[in-house]
């Protein structure tokens, strides 16, 4: 994922999924890889080179935080936990102490929890994986603990241009769920190659992502 502006982009890619090792019981280790941050702005001027990252994490959907300081590398291993939807974005820092403006989200890292790990605590949607796909996908959202019976629980399917292709069946159990969209409209004919935009509506959290269907 990338952010584009004058001060160039950091790309993410998800270097390694599970680690040899892990870092805490039941915790899996993720390292992610992005690109340096651009010497030359998108006006052809030079910029000073990073000489280190600020790492920002986010679960659930929440808040981002600072959570380390990468210096003189490009790679952080992130000791996820189970059951819970993790994104990282970093910044580039130069000599004089100036900050690049923060990249896009990674790809979100989600695996599922343990039979006693804890419900989520806000409604989230994870990426769909694979990404880009063909025909087939599966969807990742959680359900908090709190919601309740008069919350509207909805996960659909838009086009680029806004119309809806498919409402998928949802569980409102408080917790995580998997769906897989079979690349089909809600008359079951297969959609077209292109980019799509998935919608999570729970009460009034409002989540999307983009995905791509390859043919």
């Amino acid at each position: 994922m990338s952010l584009m502006n004058k001060y160039g982009k950091i790309i993410f890619v998800l270097m390694a999924l599970l680690m040899a090792g892990v870092a805490q019981a039941q915790n899996q280790d993720y390292r992610f890889h992005w690109s340096p941050s651009p010497t030359i702005d998108d006006d052809g001027n030079s910029r000073p080179e990073a000489v280190e990252y600020e790492v920002f994490l986010s679960t659930d959907g929440g808040f981002d935080e600072l959570i380390a300081t990468v210096v003189g590398d490009t790679i952080y291993t992130l000791s996820a936990a189970p059951g819970i939807v993790h994104r990282i974005r970093v910044v580039g820092i130069d000599a004089a102490g100036t900050a690049s403006p923060r990249s896009e989200w990674s790809e979100p890292i989600f695996f599922e929890e343990s039979r006693d790990g804890s419900l989520p605590g806000a409604a989230a949607l994870g990426q769909n994986y694979p990404n880009p796909f063909n025909p087939e996908t599966s969807l990742v959202y959680g359900i908090p603990v709190d919601v309740s019976d008069g919350d509207r629980v909805q996960l659909d399917i838009f086009s680029l241009d806004g119309r809806l292709v498919k409402s998928m069946d949802v569980d409102r159990t408080p917790g995580w769920h998997e769906v897989v969209w079979n690349g089909t409209d809600s008359r079951g004919r297969v959609a077209a190659t292109g980019m799509y935009v998935t919608r999570l509506v729970v009460g009034a959290y409002v989540e999307t992502q983009k995905m791509t269907m390859l043919k």
